[in-house]
């Protein structure tokens, strides 16, 4: 990168000189490195070699110099005029001339040489500073992506272990109070056991509804769509709202698990913050496969809210919102919210399927 910035680039050169020469109504130079005329007003002479330019150049001698109408005649190719070498993090990377007497040309010479290295040095700077904010976008993505796949591995881990062993211990302990309560004589007795079983029913349902929001075996098992059929089922029993669902035939396919769990907690995200915020009573959900790509939509009727203060806000809907805009940037695809009070909201999604989100293949 650096090694970009030590040479001149001759369409700013050009500029510079055609700028200089029409100032002085003289002919002005530029030359590379190795004295060749990248840049002239006499625009014939690109190309040509400065003999007295070419010669400072490689004598590794960096000084300003002025070339005589005497030494016009010795050296071909040059003219006379005051030189300044162009220098770039101390080292010379070329010349500027402006033809002419020593007295007119000298301090154009220099004030023209002073403004190339001021340009090299900003856009230096500039790529820099390009080049680190890249590295840190680079690696807040990649710290990101860790994070969640730590969370998700966690969520996954605590899902089956409610599932195959809270959940089994419950179910035991339910079954024994039952066989209990037909065990002993009181009446009394009998009802406080049925009601310590109903209680043991209710945190087995609170279990399995926990494992499910961590992380649905579905998911894992049979897939994405799968698991969002048996959410969007389980939503609106508890909720009462009404639900539109499109899949569009994809129910046997399945895509990389960076696809599936995103969309899924995408999904998951919109509709937890419809009952929470939007109010909605009908919500459109979509999923289909277009060519490449696949596409989301979670379309409600709900109260909207203005994206504008929302993009200003730190709330914890705000956060919710950028966790799915940060989901979706880590598998390189399109989030796109769109919402006005009193006209619900839409989220659009687009993931390539591409590389590491390709489709996998069905057993």
């Amino acid at each position: 990168m650096e090694n970009e910035h030590r040479r001149l680039d001759a369409k700013f050169a050009q500029s510079l000189v055609d700028t200089v020469a029409v100032e002085l109504n003289k002919n002005v130079n530029i030359l590379d490195e190795h004295g060749v005329i990248i840049a002239s007003f006499s625009r014939e002479r690109i190309g040509q070699i400065h003999e007295a330019g070419a010669k400072m150049l490689q004598n590794g001698v960096v000084k300003e110099f002025y070339v005589s109408e005497e030494d016009e005649i010795d050296m071909p190719g040059t003219r006379n005029g005051f030189n300044v070498p162009i220098m770039f993090e101390e080292q010379c990377i070329g010349l500027i001339g402006v033809t002419g007497d020593q007295k007119t040309a000298e301090p154009y010479a220099r004030l023209a040489a002073r403004f190339v290295e001021a340009n090299l040095q900003s856009n230096a700077r500039q790529e820099r500073l390009v080049g680190a904010l890249t590295e840190k976008e680079e690696l807040q993505s990649i710290f990101l992506n860790k994070i969640i796949t730590i969370q998700e591995d966690e969520r996954k881990r605590i899902s089956r272990e409610l599932h195959d062993e809270t959940s089994q211990s419950l179910t035991s302990i339910i079954v024994g109070l039952r066989v209990l309560a037909e065990q002993v004589q009181s009446s009394e007795e009998q009802e406080k056991i049925l009601e310590m079983r109903d209680l043991a029913v209710t945190t087995l349902e609170a279990v399995h509804h926990m494992a499910v929001e961590l992380r649905p075996v579905l998911l894992d098992d049979l897939g994405l769509v799968a698991a969002a059929k048996k959410y969007i089922e389980n939503y609106t029993k508890q909720y009462g709202i009404s639900m539109y669902v499109d899949f569009n035939n994809l129910s046997r396919e399945r895509f990389s698990p960076e696809v599936e769990i995103t969309l899924y907690r995408i999904l998951q995200e919109a509709l937890t913050n419809i009952v929470k915020h939007g109010k909605a009573k009908q919500v459109w959900v979509s999923l289909n496969k277009k060519q490449d790509k696949l596409i989301l939509l979670v379309d409600d009727d709900g109260v909207g809210f203005d994206t504008e203060i929302v993009r200003n806000s730190h709330s914890h809907t705000c956060l919710g919102i950028y966790g799915m805009r940060e989901r979706v940037a880590l598998v390189e695809g399109k989030f796109v919210i769109k919402s006005a009070l009193g006209q619900g909201t839409k989220i659009f999604v687009e993931i390539p399927l591409k590389g590491k989100n390709c489709e996998k293949s069905i057993v």
